[in-house]
């Protein structure tokens, strides 16, 4: 097991040698897509409950 995480480490480490760091500060779709699943399911909650 120790073999295969040391191959998988230097595919990755030859793979991202030469690339470049994009930041990007926008908000994830997929954390905002969550949050508002999230919402929906607690607005649903609180109209089954009463």
């Amino acid at each position: 097991m120790g073999e295969q995480i040391h191959a998988a480490a230097t595919l990755v480490d030859r793979l991202v040698h030469r690339a470049e760091v994009i930041e990007i500060e926008a908000e994830s779709y997929r954390l905002k897509e969550a949050k508002e699943l999230n919402a929906t399911r607690t607005k649903q909650r609180r109209t089954t409950k009463h």
